[in-house]
């Protein structure tokens, strides 16, 4: 891929003629040269193509070259060249000289001298020959890239010297849009570091942020080209690399050797993504052993687990962080742990602006996601809400928070982490998506909470049968009809009316669940036992 400025400024083709105005050639890049005669193109063609054509087509009415024209820019094409002289009378018409310029796209007059086969060899050549030499620089960078891994180099220090090679300052934020990473360049420019992210945020806010060239303000309010990439961790939420001022990035810097850094970038974060995460699990997982244990001093948890910041309180409070997703069992995608990562992220860094010493505990290492308070704060309801929005507002993440009860002492910190799990099950029975609910101890649930958990599985299966953890979208009908009809005692038309169906779908839906449960609903012992199925299987 090269400059079409640059391509028409080789040694053996300087006299073609551009006919438009001279910014049309700004940054319209060329990979591909291809000769033409028909009006249809740009369905056959790749992006960043120059067309070669004599313009037969267009001899009898020059305007239709405006259309073509047109056509070339949705097919995201780099220019055309035209030999007028062949068919034209050696004159393209002002007025779609006009039309180009307005458009941006350059048109390029191709004197009689040279034949468009030996143009294309020609042209398509040099295009080679540049990408064999950015290719093989591309291979260099990725040495050097290759030993900074080796060497086992941070994030800061790959951006730095990616920043000296592509002489260009570098920034990298992550899927929260804030700065992880930047080059010695904004050592001393910390104002406008701080601006770029600011206008980042807003000019994305809530919207997807494309692979493309974007207008930012300097200090100075003076525009500047800021080139963004995507950098995938994630599938759903990548990293964005930016460069400032990519037009000053000088030859053989090409989009391979981008990606090169994109790459190295890629795994290193990757790297350090899944090491936090062991950690904060194992640090969770012992903290868990040593508080149900009497086999370990007080004193020697403190001082173990560092980045923790557990410290010696009276009041311990456990807070579930989840998704509104996860109330639906069925949605237990690569998304929803994605999600999950991320607000292990915010919390980890920003969690402290909202809640004096807490710290993050995971019961397992891909879920279940707790805050746990050290100090009794009387607005901790706003900073939830508070730190929930402020999320939202960089990120396409809803936060429900789901709260224990206060603890007096360490020791009784898995009693309030285990409440906190029932309050975010107790969602899942009326599908409540509420920012923040809180542990009620009369619920069925708690009377069997000490109860084996396969035992529990194997009630609801026996009473509910296929209905107890149901896998299709008709056993949940069925299963959601059968609760509804029971909570409001029975009464079919109020059942109908709350389920928006016809009260003769809520009686054949009624019958077909007496037919899976083989019983009589409607029998005293049968129906208590059908609730608390109902109450533990959610």
């Amino acid at each position: 891929m090269v400059l079409l400025e640059q391509l028409l400024n080789t040694d053996y083709i300087t006299d073609m003629v551009l006919l438009t105005q001279p910014d049309t050639l700004q940054n319209q890049m060329v990979s591909n040269i291809e000769i033409t005669e028909t009006p249809d193109v740009e369905f056959y063609i790749s992006a960043e193509t120059f067309i070669l054509t004599t313009g037969m087509v267009f001899k009898d009415n020059q305007l239709k070259l405006i259309d073509f024209i047109d056509s070339l820019i949705r097919a995201k094409g780099s220019g055309l060249a035209i030999k007028s002289g062949r068919f034209l009378g050696g004159k393209i018409d002002p007025l779609v000289i006009e039309h180009a310029n307005k458009q941006h796209f350059p048109i390029i007059n191709i004197p009689d001298k040279y034949p468009l086969g030996r143009l294309l060899h020609q042209m398509s050549n040099y295009i080679w020959d540049q990408q064999k030499e950015e290719i093989e620089f591309a291979l260099e960078i990725q040495k050097q890239f290759s030993d900074l891994l080796l060497n086992n180099t941070s994030v800061g220090k790959v951006i730095n010297e990616f920043s000296k090679i592509i002489k260009c300052p570098i920034i990298l934020l992550s899927p929260l849009k804030k700065v992880i990473a930047y080059s010695q360049f904004f050592v001393r420019q910390k104002d406008w570091l701080e601006s770029i992210e600011s206008q980042f945020q807003q000019k994305f806010y809530q919207s997807e942020v494309p692979d493309d060239y974007v207008k930012m303000y300097d200090q100075k309010h003076q525009t500047f080209m800021l080139s963004v990439s995507n950098v995938f961790v994630f599938k759903y939420f990548p990293h964005y690399l930016l460069i400032l001022n990519p037009e000053n990035m000088t030859y053989p810097i090409s989009t391979f050797t981008i990606d090169q850094a994109k790459l190295v970038l890629s795994y290193i974060l990757y790297k350090s993504e899944m090491v936090y995460n062991t950690y904060l699990h194992a640090s969770s997982s012992f903290m868990l052993e040593s508080m149900t244990s009497d086999s370990h001093d007080r004193s020697v948890l403190y001082n173990a687990i560092e980045d923790i910041h557990l410290i010696d309180s009276n009041y311990y409070l456990a807070i579930e962080v989840n998704v509104p997703s996860a109330l639906d069992p069925m949605r237990k995608t690569v998304e929803l742990y994605e999600k999950y990562a991320l607000i292990v992220d915010w919390l980890k860094n920003y969690g402290e602006k909202y809640f004096e010493d807490m710290f993050l505990f995971q019961k397992d290492a891909q879920s279940d996601i707790y805050i746990v308070l050290q100090n009794h704060n009387i607005n901790v309801e706003k900073c939830l809400l508070k730190c929930r929005h402020d999320l939202a507002e960089l990120v396409d993440i809803d936060l429900i928070y789901s709260v224990g009860e206060a603890v007096i002492s360490l020791d009784q910190l898995p009693k309030s982490l285990d409440q906190a799990q029932l309050a975010f099950k107790s969602r899942f029975s009326d599908y409540n998506r509420e920012p923040i609910t809180y542990y009620n101890n009369s619920g069925v649930q708690h009377l069997f909470h000490n109860i084996n958990a396969k035992e529990i599985e194997y009630f609801c299966e026996s009473v509910l049968k296929e209905l107890a953890f149901p896998e299709t979208n008709s056993q949940k009908e069925l299963r959601t009809t059968l609760k509804v009809y029971l909570d409001n005692q029975c009464e079919t038309t109020i059942t109908a009316n709350q389920l928006f169906v016809h009260r003769n779908t809520v009686k054949y839906r009624i019958e077909k669940c007496q037919e899976i449960l083989g019983t009589d609903i409607h029998d005293p012992k049968a129906s208590l036992n059908i609730r608390v199925a109902l109450s533990l299987s959610v």
